[in-house]
């Protein structure tokens, strides 16, 4: 209870109403049973405002411009946080350096050959032919 009347009650105090999300999701359980997820809007796991700055990420890197999906999802996850846009624009900028260290990885990996048999295998670095 010190939580919901403490950080929460901040989180929400100047948003009319909207504090919660539910998310349908592929049934859990044998029975087919319909399953959601219900989340906290505006929260640290914001499943909106994740998917929202991955799709900024991707757009960017096409160089194409913001859909219409993607400028009403914006509009929706910033509104009511609190320093809403930098928060996105932070988020963004940091899936853009993870993707860029999961491609350095990838290259770096592709540079590199499998070598040995059986419990003395191994991976060292390839020259490149030029």
């Amino acid at each position: 209870m010190p939580k919901l009347f403490g950080p929460l009650r901040e989180r929400y105090l100047n948003r009319p109403g909207g504090y919660t999300r539910v998310l349908r999701i592929e049934p859990l359980k044998p029975d087919q049973a319909p399953s959601a997820i219900l989340e906290l809007v505006d929260g640290p796991k914001d499943m909106r405002f994740a998917m929202t700055a991955k799709a900024l990420v991707k757009q960017r890197e096409e160089g194409a411009g913001m859909n219409e999906i993607t400028a009403v999802n914006v509009r929706k996850v910033t509104r009511f946080r609190e320093g809403g846009e930098d928060a996105l624009e932070a988020e963004v900028l940091r899936l853009e350096r993870e993707q860029r260290r999961v491609h350095r990885e990838e290259e770096e990996e592709g540079e590199r050959e499998w070598v040995g048999y059986g419990s003395n295998v191994g991976r060292r670095k390839v020259k490149k032919d030029s």
